[in-house]
């Protein structure tokens, strides 16, 4: 997600670096929380919408969010931050790129990635770029522990049909893939939409999701 630079947010993130993960060298994700529970990672958090979401909703569950944009991250940090009843237990935050996934995270640390809205990188010699690329399924594999899972959503129908050739490619399991998931009421119950998600449905564009599983 794009955002004017935000001046503030360096100081911000900086005043609040309780919340943030400073990577020093691989890490397992259960170490980083006081809890010893089930760790999902967001790559692209955005604005926090989803992720503190999910937090709110999954107590027993341990959140990542991850984004590459210091400005981006800082605004979703303060966003966490104010959101009322929100004690911040089981979330935390982390301001680097997808890219250095590896020397992040150790194996078999994560039992689960969200991939909202991630860039299309439309032009097709970025397609390397591309967050389902079957280079970064690969990591994601590593990353995984067994039975984990992926979940994606976008509203770009290339996307889309790109990211099931490469699962196609990769070890993954498909668990369900839909083309419009506003018209699957039994995928909605337990949805929550991101801020691109739910603009992009008021305007009566389509939602697409895919959920992989790493079967062993």
């Amino acid at each position: 997600m794009r955002l004017r630079n935000k001046n503030w947010t360096k100081g911000y993130i900086e005043e609040n670096k309780k919340h943030m993960i400073n990577v020093e060298e691989k890490i397992n994700a259960k170490d980083l929380f006081k809890k010893n529970q089930e760790t999902y990672l967001e790559i692209g958090c955005g604005k926090g919408q989803f992720i503190i979401g999910q937090a709110m909703k999954s107590s027993n569950k341990n959140f990542i969010a991850m984004e590459k944009e210091t400005t981006v991250i800082g605004v979703a940090l303060k966003k966490a931050i104010n959101t009322e009843n929100f004690e911040f237990k089981n979330l935390l935050f982390l301001n680097k790129f997808a890219e250095n996934l590896l020397d992040i995270f150790e194996a078999n640390s994560l039992d689960g990635i969200f991939l909202n809205f991630s860039d299309p990188w439309p032009k097709s010699k970025h397609y390397k770029k591309r967050l389902t690329y079957i280079g970064f399924l690969e990591i994601y594999w590593n990353l995984l522990k067994d039975n984990g899972v992926i979940e994606i959503k976008t509203d770009n129908d290339n996307l889309y049909e790109f990211s099931l050739e490469q699962i196609q490619e990769s070890k993954f399991k498909i668990l369900y893939n839909t083309n419009d998931l506003y018209a699957q009421k039994d995928l909605l119950k337990d949805n929550i939409a991101t801020e691109y998600e739910q603009r992009f449905h008021s305007m009566g564009k389509n939602i697409n999701k895919i959920v992989i599983k790493k079967e062993v």
